[in-house]
Parts: C-alpha cells; sequence; structure tokens
C-alpha cells in the first residue's frame, strides 16, 4: 500500500516525514517531487575504480557548483546530483523514488538507489543523493530548481527496530553534498 496525498499531508503534520523546503504545488495525488539542486559530483575518466578501495572511490571525481546555472550533461555521461529538499521519514514509512517521466523523454535516467530507508533523516534531516545518466544523443541542460524525481511513501507493517540513522554501518547520513563513499 502507498500513501495517497491525503495520508502524506496528515504524515507531515504529525512529523513523521518532513520535506524541507515543502512546496504544496509539489504534492501529487500518491507523490511528492523535488527538485535537483545546483551542486553535482562529475566523474573524470582515470584508472579503474576498486570499489574496495574507499580512497579510490573519490580519485576521480570533483564537485561543481552552478550556483543555479545550468548543467550540461553529454550523451553518455554519467554524475551525481542531489534534490534541494531535506528528508526525515520516521521508522513507520520507508520511501521510494522514481525519475519523472518528462525528464526520462528527454533520455535522462535518474536513479536515486530507489529507496530510502525507514529512520532517514532522524538524526539530521540530508538531501536524496541522485544517480544521472544522459543516454539522449544530444546534450540536456540540467537546471537547478527543475522537477527532476518524485518521492512516494509506504507505511510498514510495524515500525523498524532500528532506523538507518541509528545504524552504527549507515554511510549516508544528513548528506550535504553528493558524495560516493
Amino acid at each position: 500500500m502507498m500513501l495517497s496525498d491525503v495520508d502524506i499531508e496528515k504524515a507531515m503534520e504529525k512529523g513523521s516525514i518532513v520535506i524541507d523546503p515543502f512546496t504544496p504545488d509539489s504534492l501529487g495525488p500518491c507523490s511528492i517531487d523535488l527538485k535537483l539542486d545546483s551542486i553535482f559530483r562529475i566523474y573524470n575518466p582515470g584508472a579503474p575504480i576498486d570499489v574496495e578501495n574507499r580512497d579510490a572511490l573519490d580519485r576521480d571525481t570533483k564537485l561543481v557548483d552552478t550556483e543555479g546555472e545550468p548543467f550540461m550533461i553529454l550523451p553518455g555521461q554519467f554524475i551525481l546530483g542531489q534534490t534541494v529538499e531535506r528528508i526525515r521519514i520516521g521508522s513507520n514509512y520507508a520511501a521510494l523514488l522514481e525519475g519523472r517521466s518528462s525528464v526520462a523523454r528527454l533520455g535522462i535516467i535518474v536513479h536515486a538507489a530507489g529507496l530510502v530507508n525507514p529512520g532517514t533523516g532522524l538524526k539530521k534531516p540530508g538531501r536524496l543523493t541522485l544517480e544521472i545518466y544522459c543516454e539522449n544523443l544530444s546534450p540536456v541542460l540540467l537546471r537547478p530548481g527543475m522537477l527532476i524525481v518524485q518521492i512516494m511513501f509506504v507505511p510498514l507493517s510495524s515500525p523498524a527496530r532500528r532506523g538507518y540513522d541509528e545504524r552504527s554501518e549507515s554511510r549516508y547520513i544528513g548528506q550535504d553534498r553528493p558524495d560516493v563513499a
């Protein structure tokens, strides 16, 4: 079962779901549209990346802030972006992220690890990192503030025993930038 707009609003009133900033126009029948921020992590060609070497994961990337200007993603380019909004989800909900169809129709595939775990943002609400790939044969301008993904909420059968932010092995608590590791 997925929350409807009515139930999303109720959960937000109770503080079980926090989206900051929240724009009422972003609420759809069963989701909230989220906006693209101006900070991107760009991958440069380089040596093979060893997933077991944490230092190597950031080696061939750079952080870019377009300061509100568009970012031109090239055909075949993979980058990380992030949402403008900071998210907090109580331990009684999980969330699912989907790229918006209007963005996919431009050949831009947005994946956001699909699942936002219960208890995300309980210690510190954070932005969601977005994996963005250009399948288009032409460059596409990604504009900060554009609607890029939608988040849907799913009630759990019972609250999670330990939320994401409460786990010592959780790596992405309260993110302020799109990091690889």
